[in-house]
């Protein structure tokens, strides 16, 4: 095991990239800081991210807690396993995959008003930012959703661009938040904004924007208050009304702790789904081979360009599913180092045993660009998951794996899958002055795998409707 302290020049938020040169030096487990071993060892993931009847409790540091700050308060950034399993439980039915299949009228409505956006675009011959549109889209559906309220992004002329933007900033300051905790914590949730935009504008809007689901879900519990304590009527619900009405302890159902949890899901269905959408269309409209194929295959379930058709039928289209996982490997939603804590076993690696306690991790870019796993892994490749299935039930981590896993992951796969499969039907885009390295690659990882800090973005002029 390499000696500690070996890591101590970094890029900016590319502390991946030093500890993929302590690997190569060290061999496959390294001590990267007195507290935290990283093992570069795509057949030991199921050990670090168990599920079952393994206790994987969160890395305290890594998520920015503290014992009186906000960060705990969501599904996301729960430190123990007793609490999240809790927590998840009360969340998962709302993002189960039949839950999710009676929303896709829903997600095709809000679609199809950015398909309106796209013919706008069209006739005017503006450029679009690919990331802020697919933003605007993923906010709408996801604010309608979990709060009953659409922000109305898609009809913003900017995409709503500024919601983006604060969640943006939530992965930029991460880094310094790990050492300043009340940078993300009492800054965000109890400071007025005002104040906080005297030392950190940034902080000051993304602290503006957390402020909307607070409002939204106290309006919801004053109005079931109103109501003598009774649940709203069925058309009034939300996903944190019904949370609301659960059996979950009191405490738990707080409006501060449910307006942690509803600024997760926003951030998380926000930004994630935002990138990867755009990233996976760069990427298939750089490919014109790849967009031929996957236009043939949707030709036999979608005849003509506005045909309607459901994630069913999508997710049997073996071409169209293996460039949606794919487009999910490069894109690199979560594409961090993931610390886990075995709380209750030693964890053996080879002739290492790492005692209970102690945070082990694998980040997922190094893991998603394994050149021994995903032969040339910077490029779009599609056949690979046809040719070798075996890569993605054993190899794919793009909605993490065990008892943390993704718990929006079908809601995301709903919106990718149907999104994609309109734009693809029913335009050509002509990539605009974006630039791979700068734009699109991670040059900075904030958690979620971000551009360069001088990228304009992922740009493309609407340049044709299809007509059949």
């Amino acid at each position: 095991m390499a000696p500690t302290g070996q890591v101590s020049r970094t890029q900016v938020g590319r502390h991946d990239l030093l500890i993929k040169e302590l690997h190569d030096e060290y061999g496959p487990i390294v001590r990267i800081n007195p507290i935290h071993i990283h093992i570069y060892d795509p057949d030991y993931l199921d050990e670090i991210y168990a599920g079952g009847k393994h206790k994987r409790n969160r890395d305290p540091w890594f998520m920015h807690m503290s014992k009186s700050g906000v960060m705990t308060w969501s599904l996301i950034h729960t430190e123990t396993h007793e609490v999240h399993k809790q927590r998840r439980a009360a969340l998962a039915p709302f993002f189960s995959k039949r839950a999710i299949a009676q929303l896709e009228g829903m997600i095709l409505g809000k679609i199809e008003a950015l398909a309106e956006r796209f013919k706008h675009l069209l006739a005017t011959e503006e450029v679009v930012d690919l990331t802020y549109a697919m933003s605007a889209l993923a906010m709408d559906v996801v604010s309608s959703y979990a709060l009953g309220v659409d922000v109305g992004n898609l009809q913003r002329a900017d995409f709503g661009k500024d919601r983006l933007d604060a969640h943006r900033t939530a992965g930029y300051i991460r880094p310094m938040g790990r050492q300043f905790k009340w940078l993300v914590n009492p800054a965000l949730m109890w400071l007025h904004p005002d104040l906080v935009e005297k030392f950190s504008p940034r902080t000051a809007m993304l602290s503006r924007k957390l402020m909307f689901p607070m409002e939204s879900i106290q309006a919801a519990v004053e109005e079931r208050d109103r109501r003598g304590g009774k649940p709203l009527e069925a058309n009034a619900r939300t996903i944190f009304s019904d949370i609301h009405d659960s059996d979950l302890p009191q405490h738990e159902k707080e409006p501060g702790r449910l307006s942690a949890e509803a600024a997760g899901i926003l951030g998380a269905g926000n930004e994630g789904t935002a990138r990867t959408l755009a990233i996976t269309l760069f990427y298939i409209y750089d490919s014109p081979e790849v967009l031929k194929k996957l236009r043939k295959e949707l030709k036999a379930i979608m005849p003509s360009p506005t045909s309607h058709v459901s994630l069913e039928a999508l997710e049997a289209l073996p071409y169209f599913s293996a460039a949606m996982t794919e487009g999910l490997r490069l894109s690199h939603g979560a594409s961090s180092r993931m610390p886990r804590i075995a709380t209750e076993e030693n964890l053996v690696y080879h002739e290492w045993v790492i005692p209970a306690g102690t945070p082990v991790m694998q980040s997922m870019y190094l893991h998603h660009m394994n050149p021994k796993i995903f032969t040339q892994p910077h490029q779009f490749l599609p056949q690979r998951w046809i040719d070798n299935p075996e890569l993605k039930s054993r190899y794919f981590m793009a909605w993490g794996r065990g008892s943390r896993s993704c718990v929006g992951m079908n809601l995301a796969n709903a919106e990718l899958y149907l999104t994609i499969a309109c734009i693809l039907r029913r335009f050509d885009l002509t990539l605009y002055d974006t630039i791979r390295d700068r734009d699109v690659e991670v040059v900075h990882d904030g958690f979620i795998g971000m551009p360069a800090f001088d990228s304009p973005g992922i740009r493309a002029n609407i340049s044709y409707e299809l007509t059949s």
